[in-house]
């Protein structure tokens, strides 16, 4: 799919005042990165097990992608909302995940305006409003950092306040965290030419991108597993001190799954170079809905994933992800006792520790060797 990066196209950049700007009619150029069908879901043993236990998201399939790239001319960017701002008129499209209600509300405030930074005409949007949560920054963020690796990037980055760990994966894909604009939260800033690139307003999240697969596989191949002769593992991801969708049993659950050779593991104590070699040994998988199954991304094909999916939250970001690196996957539904939907909400009951062994015995069972 990479000769398509040689794919460009001017815009004409024409819209009425009742037109609402796009990333499409406001780009002074759009580069495609990626283009490709939808494909099932990639589903351990077909979705069905010989105890007739059945995975959820039998009938989902990934939605067709066209990954695009931008050039953004004389625009500004609303930290509070990560959206772009083009002649003080929002570009809707970069509302990533924003309340339609909220967009009318936003303007350019000229008299605060920090100014385009001086010395760096050309600068790179790397990020979305939810960029410390880890599956963001993996899904969203490190694609666009590898197109721009890829392309021999010299500009600058537009960064938030950066954590550790933010620092590792940007010097992973050999750009300096100081080559650029940190950006303050709540402030606006202008630039001269901002690169935009469809990922960090989570396009991919659904589709298969041979693109991501290819940035994923770069750093798997940056920095392999530390003991290639010993056996895969098995790995339970422990959320640990995560609030959202907690499970007060959990702790449990981790000893039953220690108690048949399971490695339990929390992946925010780990550095990412870290987590990489550790997945990358990985024979099966087992966690909760939550940013740390983002680590599939470095798991190599035929690792089988087994997602514990609360029922008031029944996300498949995990599958498509699962799909895209080849991963068979198998979504174990968990009833919490919640009701209505809802991506925070803890579980009024606890894991079913019996249930939970014994699918993971039988995925097993049926797991040949990971080659």
């Amino acid at each position: 799919m990479f000769f398509l990066k040689r794919i460009f196209r001017r815009t004409i950049n024409k819209t009425s005042p009742d037109e609402p700007l796009t990333l499409l009619n406001t780009a002074s150029r759009i580069k495609i990165l990626d283009k490709t069908a939808s494909y099932p879901a990639q589903l351990a043993f077909k979705g069905c097990l010989p105890s007739g236990a059945e995975s959820l998201f039998q009938q989902w399939a990934s939605s067709p992608l066209t990954l695009r790239q931008y050039e953004l001319e004389n625009v500004v960017l609303d930290t509070a909302s990560m959206i772009f701002f083009k002649n003080g008129r929002p570009i809707i499209d970069t509302a990533y995940l924003q309340s339609p209600d909220v967009i009318p509300l936003l303007a350019v405030q000229e008299e605060t305006l920090i100014p385009a930074p001086a010395g760096q005409n050309v600068m790179a949007a790397c990020f979305d409003h939810w960029h410390l949560n880890y599956y963001h920054w993996v899904t969203h963020t490190l694609p666009t950092l590898f197109h721009l690796s890829q392309n021999h990037y010299k500009g600058g980055l537009i960064l938030p306040p950066l954590t550790s760990w933010q620092e590792e994966t940007i010097r992973m894909y050999g750009f300096d965290p100081a080559h650029g604009t940190r950006t303050e939260p709540g402030k606006q800033y202008a630039f001269k030419k901002v690169i935009y690139t469809d990922n960090v307003r989570g396009a991919a999240d659904f589709s298969v991108s041979p693109s991501s697969r290819q940035a994923y596989k770069s750093l798997t191949d940056k920095f392999p597993a530390m003991d290639e002769s010993s056996s895969p593992l098995n790995l339970f991801i422990e959320r640990g001190s995560a609030t959202n969708r907690s499970v007060n049993n959990e702790n449990e659950l981790a000893k039953a799954l220690a108690e048949i050779g399971f490695t339990i593991i929390r992946p925010e104590t780990l550095s990412v170079t870290e987590q990489i070699r550790l997945f990358s040994k990985a024979r099966f998988v087992m966690g909760a809905l939550g940013a740390g199954m983002a680590n599939l991304a470095w798991c190599k094909p035929g690792t089988i994933i087994c997602e514990l999916v609360p029922q008031q939250h029944p996300n498949p970001c995990n599958l498509a992800l699962a799909t895209q690196m080849e991963l068979p996957y198998w979504g174990e539904p968990i009833e919490t006792g919640i009701e209505a939907a809802s991506h925070v909400t803890a579980a009024e009951k606890g894991f079913d520790i019996p249930t939970l062994i014994q699918r993971a015995k039988e995925l097993l069972a049926l797991a040949g060797p990971l080659h």
